[in-house]
């Protein structure tokens, strides 16, 4: 009963109205941008237009969200000197971490399939397009394995919300484009490989599917995917639980 109660009062705040009206907002933007990009790419079939809006717009909002709401988890509450509130009830401090942890994946996962929704419903003038389920199912995974290591980094150290934006728009971007084998190191490289974009003729590559990643598809397993982000999950997870069982979390004096 207690895990139910932590997770809902996290979920409602994480979504309380003033927030969930903005993402609504950029759920809007993205149908609005993806039916001027359709509008001047009259060239490319609908599911290619689909996979490139989804990579270029939709997986890099769910890194963003995920950037936001996990710093929420436990490093927004340092900065603002209520983490002596939160640590005061009498669970377990893994428990609850992982259940303010669980809300944090729920919100970015809804956030992040209605932006999926928009743009299949620009694409194909349908919320539910043909690749919209996959899309969900790494969605899904992109939550739970952002998350997880977004939460990490908020614990170990300050001002977490920088580095993880600086993850999730540098790294992430730029490391799929790069020679060699370090694309390995771009969780998106594998939930692209879940969501199973289809291929781009090569004749049609241009800017804006080298933006998305879908020029070159890397030669990434699916099981090996999913492997890996159930790994990286999984370690994250639990590195943080000892991490914040085993440490003293105090309100940040320099906090503004």
């Amino acid at each position: 009963m207690i895990n139910v109660t932590i997770f809902s009062a996290a979920l409602q705040d994480f979504l309380r109205l003033r927030r969930a009206m903005l993402w609504i907002v950029v759920v809007v933007g993205l149908y609005l941008i993806a039916g001027l990009y359709l509008k001047y790419n009259t060239e490319n079939s609908p599911d290619q237009a689909y996979a490139t809006l989804s990579t270029i717009l939709v997986f890099r909002i769910l890194p963003l969200a995920s950037a936001i709401f996990s710093t929420a988890v436990i490093s927004q509450e340092v900065e603002q000197k209520t983490i002596v509130y939160l640590l005061t009830r009498p669970v377990a401090r893994w428990r609850l971490l992982a259940m303010r942890a669980l809300a944090s994946f729920v919100a970015v996962f809804l956030i992040s399939a209605l932006c999926a929704v928009g743009v299949s419903m620009a694409v194909y003038h349908n919320p539910l397009g043909p690749y919209l389920m996959k899309d969900f199912v790494a969605i899904a995974v992109g939550s739970v394995a952002y998350g997880s290591l977004f939460i990490l980094v908020s614990l170990l150290i300050n001002r977490a919300m920088i580095v993880c934006l600086l993850f999730a728009f540098g790294w992430e971007s730029l490391v799929p484009t790069l020679p060699g084998s370090i694309f390995y190191l771009s969780i998106g490289t594998y939930l692209n490989k879940i969501a199973q974009r289809p291929k781009m003729p090569d004749a049609e590559h241009g800017i804006m599917d080298t933006l998305s990643g879908l020029m070159g598809a890397k030669p990434v397993p699916i099981a090996t995917s999913w492997i890996a982000m159930i790994a990286l999950s999984g370690a994250c997870a639990v590195v943080a639980a000892w991490w914040f069982t085993h440490f003293e979390f105090v309100p940040r004096e320099d906090a503004e």
